[in-house]
């Protein structure tokens, strides 16, 4: 009897000791490693589908040591729960737009002024000679970036057309949450910003909470925007783009030959969306005209009042802080040399 009472606490120990362990022990213990990532893209878009294809890559060159696991839709909330779920663990990266680190990292939303950039030449020709300096940024942030991936510029949709400065007068004009420099821009303009988290846009616009909304075509056509608005304005307002970061950390529990298969994978993904931007945003827009969206034109006249405007608050904002000033004047400096190369 005492030899098969001494068994059995052998083998409830032996049970819990395996419980305990299994609890605590790290995802790669007992299987494979899953980087948990979450996205506001919706699980149907073109975007979703080559993530998917490049986790399954990466499982496939990692012998099923690794996954990514994506979180779709906004499933984890937005830009800020995710940054804060990131920082105790609980996933482990998350898609961003540079708004969504303007306390952290605020120069990234430099690109994306208002009434900057004319063309994408022109942003390709910046972007060459400031993406490197910019991804050095997020290594001090403990954050794996692969790229950055345009996502074209960012046209005017509403409910009544907009073919002027004058007519975005006493508009209710969206913009991100948290976004201080698009605020700032808009109050220099007298215009009127309604901050709004991205997860609420659709409702507001069905509500007539917001009237406006500055977005690129692509983004509108996946998050089901187009259906609440008449017309589109094909006016640069800014250029949009977006980017993968994963906690260094987390990146590190990796061996390194997974690290880089990781790496490689996700950086291809990344370069070749940056690359079919320009043509995914146009293919976006006609798509938005073939299904009714009404075109209207705004005059150049216009565009050049707008961006003249901008120029000194933009400056202002950097003199507060908002981003670097040095950043800017040199970024303005390559935009006024290329365009006295055309």
């Amino acid at each position: 009897m005492i030899i098969s009472n001494k068994k059995n606490i052998k083998n409830i120990l032996f049970v819990f000791v395996f419980y305990i362990v299994s609890f605590f022990a790290p995802d790669s213990a007992f299987s494979q490693f899953q980087i948990k990532i979450a996205t506001l893209a919706p699980q149907n878009s073109e975007w979703a589908q080559k993530f998917l294809e490049g986790s399954t890559e990466i499982q496939k060159k990692t012998d099923n040591r690794v996954k990514l696991k994506f979180y779709w839709g906004g499933a984890q909330g937005n830009a800020k729960k995710n940054l804060q779920k990131i920082k105790i663990g609980q996933i482990h990266g998350a898609t961003f737009s540079p708004t969504d680190f303007q306390e952290i990292f605020p120069d990234l939303n430099i690109y994306g002024l208002p009434f900057l950039f004319r063309d994408h030449s022109e942003v390709d020709f910046v972007r060459e000679k400031i993406d490197d300096e910019l991804e050095l940024g997020f290594k001090k942030l403990r954050f794996n970036t692969y790229g950055f991936a345009g996502g074209g510029f960012a046209y005017v949709m509403s409910n009544n057309a907009i073919k002027g400065y004058d007519d975005l007068q006493n508009k209710k004009i969206w913009l991100p949450q948290g976004d201080l420099i698009s605020y700032k821009a808009m109050e220099s303009l007298n215009l009127l910003p309604i901050p709004l988290p991205m997860t609420d846009v659709l409702t507001g616009l069905q509500t007539g909470l917001i009237d406006i909304v500055a977005i690129p075509p692509v983004v509108a056509l996946a998050l089901q925007w187009h259906t609440k608005v008449n017309y589109i304005t094909k006016i640069p307002v800014l250029y949009a783009m977006g980017f993968l970061a994963i906690d260094t950390r987390v990146i590190n529990r990796l061996s390194k030959d997974d690290r880089e298969i990781v790496s490689d994978v996700i950086t291809r993904i990344y370069n070749n969306v940056d690359t079919n931007s320009q043509k995914d945003s146009d293919n976006a827009y006609n798509a938005l005209i073939k299904i009714g969206i009404k075109e209207v034109e705004f005059e150049d006249l216009e565009y050049k009042r707008l961006a003249d405007l901008m120029v000194k608050p933009n400056i202002q904002m950097a003199n507060d802080g908002l981003f670097s000033l040095e950043l800017f004047e040199r970024i303005r400096g390559y935009i006024e040399d290329y365009r006295k190369m055309q």
